[in-house]
C-alpha cells in the first residue's frame, strides 16, 4: 500500500483500518502521524455534535435556536452536522495533500524520461553536469557518486537540474528543489518508488530510486552534504 491510497483510506473510515493500512501504518511514521491527526480531528467533530438538550421550562422562558421544536432542532443538528463534515473533507484534504503533491510531482516527472534510470558504468560529460548545476546556482563534489544523467527539466513553473547519480545498490534519480521548501525529511512510495525529500539550502532534494528506504536516506544524506549552493 502506497502513502497515498493509506491516507484515502484512514480519511474516510479513521477508526476501521484494514490489514494493509495497518502494516504500512506501521512503517511510515508520516503517515502514523496523519492517522493520529485524523483521529483527534474526528474526536474534536463528535465533541462538536454533542448539543445538550435544554430544559423544556427554560426554554419557555428564553427561547434559543436549540429551544426550537424538535422538528427544528433535528434540521438544526443536520445542518451542523453538514457543516462540520464539510470542514472535516477540507482538513483532511489540507492535512493530507502538502505531503503527496510534491511526491507525486517528482515521481510523474520521472516517467516522462524513463531512459535515464539504468544502471551503468558510463559516466555523463563532466562539463554537462558542471553546466546543468550551475544554472540553478550550486556545484556537486565528486563524492556524491558517479553521474549518468544530467539535465534541465522543467518542473513545476521551473527549471531544475534533474541527475542520476550511480551507486552500489543501483541508480537513483537526484532532483535539486531550490524552491520548494519542506520543513522535515518527507519520505515516501509513489509509483512503485520510494524516496525521501529532504531540506537542503533555500529548497530541498528529492532523491528516488528502488532501494529500500533506510539506503535511500544514506543516499540522500551523502547527496546533500555534496551539494555546495551559491
Amino acid at each position: 500500500m502506497e502513502c497515498r491510497e493509506f491516507r484515502l483510506s484512514a480519511g474516510s473510515d479513521p477508526q476501521h483500518l484494514g490489514p494493509d493500512a495497518m502494516v504500512h501504518r506501521d512503517g511510515c511514521p508520516e503517515c502514523a502521524e496523519f492517522l493520529r491527526q485524523t483521529l483527534e480531528l474526528d474526536e474534536r467533530i463528535l465533541a462538536a455534535l454533542r448539543v445538550p438538550m435544554p430544559d423544556r421550562k427554560a426554554a419557555e422562558v428564553a427561547p434559543n435556536i436549540v429551544a426550537f421544536p424538535r422538528i427544528e432542532r433535528r434540521r438544526w443538528i443536520a445542518l451542523a452536522a453538514s457543516i462540520v463534515g464539510g470542514v472535516l473533507v477540507g482538513s483532511l484534504l489540507w492535512v493530507a495533500e502538502p505531503r503527496t503533491s510534491l511526491a507525486e510531482d517528482v515521481v510523474q516527472h520521472m516517467a516522462h524520461e524513463p531512459g535515464a534510470m539504468v544502471a551503468t558504468s558510463v559516466p555523463v560529460d563532466e562539463a554537462k553536469v558542471a553546466a546543468v548545476l550551475a544554472a540553478d546556482g550550486i556545484r556537486l563534489r565528486p563524492d556524491a557518486g558517479m553521474v549518468s544523467y544530467a539535465q534541465t527539466c522543467p518542473f513545476r513553473g521551473r527549471k531544475v537540474p534533474h541527475l542520476v547519480v550511480q551507486t552500489d545498490a543501483g541508480p537513483v534519480t537526484v532532483m535539486v528543489l531550490r524552491h520548494e521548501k519542506v520543513s522535515a525529511p518527507m519520505n515516501f512510495n509513489e509509483g512503485g518508488y520510494s524516496g525521501t525529500i529532504v531540506p537542503a539550502g533555500p529548497g530541498s532534494i528529492a532523491v528516488i530510486g528502488h532501494e529500500p528506504r533506510d539506503l535511500l536516506n544514506q543516499i540522500a544524506s551523502r547527496v546533500v552534504a555534496a551539494v555546495e549552493w551559491k
